[in-house]
């Protein structure tokens, strides 16, 4: 079965060297029971080493089953032993972080058996040895003798020809020892069995055939066998395939035994990991609350033409006329009509509203059926509806804030929803006396000694004014009271033959009012704006005026009419040069070309905190591959007793590779989770330390600033996963070099 011819074996340090094996001729056949003797230093254990493929002989052959070994690559070396041979080692060499039956089942998984049927092998093996009861408890968990049983189960799960134990009882009590030599005398009634001992009572006892060494030489062979004519057969090939699933489990084996370490190694990269997905979040987080004040907003027209009314009376049209013009012209997306109209509240359900001078007002307007009513006003609070009858409303939630000084707009939905609204459709205007100071405005007015509203002044002008009387109720029903000045001890009254240029600035009273009912509250935060029907804006007149003809000496009013063009259009000169007659033409700036302004500066501030993370994560990946480095020195003789049952270096380089790539999964996952309850806490954190800011650039304090993004995230995992690997290729390269023999006696 095994024929040694000529073999030696030297030991070379620098220029010197140790023989410890010389002319070693040796025949083995199957079923014996051989104990190898010999004091310490004698070559018993290096002669075991080369029967196993440990170690090879610097001269001579070997021949197992008919098979030259001499010329053997390293790989048919790991095949061999993983097929041929069953190790038992003095210190039963069992992986500390793998329960008893993984320990068994390794050798299996070397060969690529699937995990049911090794694990039935692993189970039958430990029935074999009477351990089965122990079969997941790890091997810190059991007494020595247990233990060697498990490392005997081991050795036979892979049904191999030859078991090699090497002083298996060396480390136990006599009862246990004999225990042992029982079962492994019984194995050898199948199998070749070759044993180490320096106990000659043991051999003598349990062994058919005793060898016994002395320097390196055999001085004595109680049973000496001759294999008289060898024929030398060709290698099977056999490969060993450890799966990708089984080197998982290997590696989260191994960091269970070491969590905290791994936890802590972990966090470090999580930490510049969650660093990259705050940053992203943050950006998304900015750039989405900030396009849905855009995107909410009352998109800016490409054009505004302002078109006084008395211009449209000349050509004998009415403004409805002129809209219906212009959304006939082919260059023309949408066109939209402003009338200056101002939403004012009145009473809430019957109820009068405080109204003081510095409350905001929304500008109305009115709901553009044609199109996507939150393309230019922005998306309603859930549960309410555009108006669709003439007595509905949608107020902004800016103005909604104003009415009740609530952040939360569901809440103030939860008040409004149905409610009515009195509002102001007509004002009283305030009379400015600083326009009346004017020489112009005084050669169509006059003042005289005011005693009551009865009483007409003396040298009162009633062919140019017309009546006493009737120019107190124009006064009144324009100003809501008389116009009077004082002058010395005198009261004064103003009387002008039309007030037209006096209409200037609105009080704070109502002359008329209109019932809506509301319908919906804007959620943009960048909108102004109440929205009514077309029918009910259109027929609604405007109060205010926006402009004064010095010529004509008389206040006029005018339209605003909002172009949108179409995507071909770009011609605006001739646009402005068609409608020049009618219209003043102006262009409008997008809002959207502040964006990529604020794109840039986000993206610098990415970068430079980005180069921040970088360098933390180059730094928490220098200190992964330090601890990898460590866990190799540490983990040598685990490396020896994989390479002892057929572990190939790829295995041993892939075992490491993974082993990071698992902690650079779990660095992943704590970062993303550390991201998000990072970002969880810095969004609470915001909205309560800074919301001032926060309505002053968003008008709202109920936002996230930062938005996890589900990809970025997924992507940072495999990203920390790689990274990890790479920092661990170092250290996995390293712990591949490692020869079974140095890696067992941790060289």
């Amino acid at each position: 079965m095994i024929k040694l011819v000529d073999i030696h074996k030297i030991y070379q340090d620098g220029n010197s060297g140790f023989l410890a094996l010389k002319n070693i001729n040796l025949d083995f056949n199957e079923n014996e029971f051989v104990c190898i003797l010999g004091k310490s230093g004698s070559g018993k254990t290096t002669l075991l080493n080369i029967l196993g493929g440990l170690d090879q002989a610097s001269t001579g052959h070997m021949v197992i089953d008919g098979v030259l070994t001499t010329k053997f690559t390293e790989v048919q070396w790991d095949q061999f032993r993983n097929y041929k041979i069953g190790f038992i080692f003095q210190n039963y060499s069992l992986i500390e972080h793998l329960t008893v039956i993984d320990n068994v089942m390794l050798s299996n998984a070397l060969q690529g058996v699937g995990k049911k049927v090794s694990r039935e092998k692993a189970l039958e093996m430990l029935k074999k040895v009477n351990i089965e009861r122990h079969a997941e408890k790890l091997p810190k968990q059991l007494s020595g003798g247990e233990r060697q049983r498990v490392s005997i189960a081991r050795a036979l799960v892979n049904d191999p020809d030859i078991i090699l134990a090497d002083e298996p009882t060396g480390s136990l009590d006599k009862k246990t020892a004999k225990e042992i030599l029982e079962i492994i005398k019984e194995i050898s009634k199948e199998k070749l069995v070759i044993m180490v001992t320096h106990s000659k009572k043991i051999a003598n006892e349990y062994a058919n055939r005793v060898i016994e060494l002395k320097d390196g030489e055999v001085i004595l062979d109680t049973n000496p066998q001759t294999i008289e004519k060898v024929k030398i057969v060709k290698a099977s090939k056999k490969f060993t395939a450890y799966r990708l699933k089984d080197k998982i489990n290997h590696a989260i084996h191994n960091i269970r035994m070491k969590k905290w370490r791994t936890f802590l190694t972990a966090l470090g990269l999580a930490i510049g990991v969650s660093g990259f997905i705050l940053i992203d979040g943050l950006s998304n987080g900015v750039k989405i609350n900030v396009d849905k004040q855009i995107n909410a907003f009352n998109q800016a027209p490409d054009l505004v033409f302002n078109v006084r009314y008395d211009t449209l009376d000349d050509l004998g049209i009415n403004f409805k006329d002129y809209l219906n013009q212009l959304k006939s012209d082919s260059n023309f997306k949408d066109v939209l009509i402003n009338k200056n109209l101002y939403l004012d509240v009145y009473k809430i359900n019957e109820e009068e509203q405080n109204r003081d001078n510095f409350r905001m007002k929304d500008s109305i307007n009115y709901l553009y059926m044609d199109d996507e009513p939150s393309k230019y006003f922005g998306k309603l609070v859930e549960g309410g509806k555009w108006p669709t009858n003439n007595n509905e409303i949608v107020i902004s939630g800016n103005y909604a804030r104003s009415l009740y000084e609530i952040d939360n707009l569901k809440t103030i939905w939860e008040k409004l929803n149905g409610a009515t609204i009195e509002v102001a459709s007509e004002y009283y205007y305030d009379f400015p006396y600083f326009l009346y100071e004017d020489e112009e405005y005084k050669e169509i007015c006059s003042s005289y000694i005011y005693k009551d509203e009865v009483t007409i002044p003396e040298q009162y002008d009633e062919a140019r004014f017309g009546k006493f009387s009737d120019q107190i109720k124009k006064q009144k029903e324009i100003f809501h009271s008389i116009a009077l000045e004082y002058d010395y001890d005198d009261q004064r009254i103003i009387i002008c033959e039309n007030y037209d240029a006096f209409k200037v600035a609105l009080t704070n009273e109502f002359k008329s009012t209109k019932i809506y009912t509301i319908v919906g509250i804007i959620e943009s935060t960048q909108s102004n704006v109440s929205v009514i029907t077309e029918g009910e804006y259109l027929n609604t007149q405007s109060t205010s005026w926006q402009g004064y003809d010095h010529n004509n000496k008389k206040n006029y009013l005018y339209y605003n009419y909002y172009i949108y063009l179409n995507e071909n259009v770009d011609d605006i000169f001739s646009i402005k040069v068609k409608y020049r007659e009618v219209a003043e033409v102006f262009e409008r700036l997008d809002n959207n070309l502040s964006i990529p302004i604020f794109d840039i500066l986000i993206e610098l501030i990415q970068f430079i905190i980005s180069v921040i993370m970088f360098i933390s994560l180059i730094t928490a990946g220098i200190m992964l591959l330090m601890v990898l480095l460590i866990s190799v020195i540490e983990r040598s003789r685990e490396i020896g007793i994989l390479r002892s049952l057929g572990a190939t270096r790829n295995d041993i380089l892939s075992i490491f590779l993974v082993e990071s790539g698992v902690i650079g999964f779990i660095a992943g996952v704590l970062g993303v989770i550390l991201a998000i309850v990072t970002s969880i806490i810095g969004n609470i954190l915001i909205r309560h330390f800074y919301k001032e800011e926060l309505i002053s650039a968003f008008n709202d304090t109920n936002i996230n600033l930062i938005m996890i993004r589900l990809v970025p995230s997924i992507v940072s995992i495999f990203v920390c996963i790689f990274f990890a690997s790479a920092f661990g290729f170092l250290p996995a390269i390293r712990a591949s070099k490692k020869t079974p023999i140095d890696a067992l006696k941790r060289i």
